[in-house]
């Protein structure tokens, strides 16, 4: 009954360990998404100011 209860444990670990994971990567897109678009809106002006 012991080995139930540690495998219970294990796989409660890889659970949160994977849902971690996931957090760090939606928000690393998250970052990169927010910075493509501010480079983005930095050249729509340059170009808007440059050819009016």
């Amino acid at each position: 009954m012991a080995t139930r209860a540690n495998k219970a444990g294990q796989t409660m670990v890889e659970y949160i360990i994977v849902f971690v994971i996931l957090l760090g990567v939606v928000g690393a897109l998250t970052w990169f998404v927010r910075a493509a678009k501010s480079s983005a809106a930095r050249t729509t002006t340059l170009v808007t100011c440059d050819y009016p």
